[in-house]
């Protein structure tokens, strides 16, 4: 993912613990809630409500944070209908998690986010980009705020990429600049490979009415705008729309997917 990113929030530490994927029952994880949904109209008001004691999802307050129902089944039967293996259960935990993080408030807008992160981390198997990980990368992303040795290249679910963005991100989820000193740390730890997805979501995508009125181009469009949407690789963005139709179709079918935003 190109382009600027940025939040505000603080975050603090602890952990998920590890889990090894296998069949996740409908109502998993019980922890979330006795149901195992994450319903947005219930209102959280500390994350310490929805189970595993988590870093980078931070005590937050508030009133309702929107109309969302989902559960790790959903969850499974989205991301099979759009063609990837079922996640595990680290990772449903930290989507559903995520989602009041993301100020996400409708099972349509899960959809449109989940469409994204599908796709930039290929089913959720990649935090860190292909290329770089046999190529050398310190020249395509190089800027003049880079430190000696390190490559700021794409990482994390949402595919972090440039100095400044890992700075921007660091100082808004830790309030230093441990990621522009270690940037390896948002491939390597689970918590802020989702937690640099949701803060994106919410601070860069989000704040365009558009997106809630559901034109998911315009989120392509604010992700990796540059090159899908005004540049060279608009088939890329057409696939983005199509993985979104197969979520949504599970989320919330009664809603009818809007490509609008991007390349049209």
């Amino acid at each position: 993912m190109t382009g600027t990113l940025g939040i505000s929030g603080t975050l603090t530490q602890s952990g998920l613990g590890s889990f090894q994927s296998d069949t996740i029952d409908e109502d998993y994880p019980s922890n979330l809630y006795s149901d195992g949904y994450y319903d947005g109209e219930r209102g959280i008001t500390s994350y310490t409500e929805v189970g595993t004691d988590s870093i980078y999802f931070p005590q937050e307050t508030g009133g309702s944070i929107g109309d969302v129902n989902l559960n790790c089944g959903t969850l499974n039967r989205a991301v099979l209908n759009a063609g990837y293996q079922e996640p595990n259960r680290d990772q449903c935990g930290a989507f559903l998690k995520g989602l009041p993080v993301g100020q996400i408030s409708s099972n349509m807008e899960a959809a449109m986010f989940l469409a994204q992160i599908l796709w930039e981390s290929d089913g959720l198997r990649a935090k860190e980009e292909y290329y770089c990980q046999t190529n050398d990368c310190s020249t395509a992303y190089s800027s003049a705020l880079d430190l000696p040795g390190k490559v700021y290249s794409g990482r994390g679910y949402i595919q972090l990429t440039w100095a400044s963005n890992y700075q921007d991100a660091s100082m808004a989820l830790f309030g230093d600049d441990r990621l522009l000193q270690d940037p390896d740390q948002v491939s390597a730890n689970e918590d802020i490979a989702w937690a640099v997805s949701f803060w994106y979501w919410r601070d860069r995508v989000r704040t365009d009415p558009r997106v809630a009125e559901g034109l998911f181009g315009v989120s392509t469009n604010l992700i990796n705008g540059a090159l899908e949407c005004r540049g060279d690789y608009s088939t890329k963005a057409a696939k983005r729309f199509e993985i979104y139709k197969a979520v949504l179709q599970v989320f919330d079918p009664e809603v009818i997917p809007i490509e609008t935003g991007c390349y049209n």
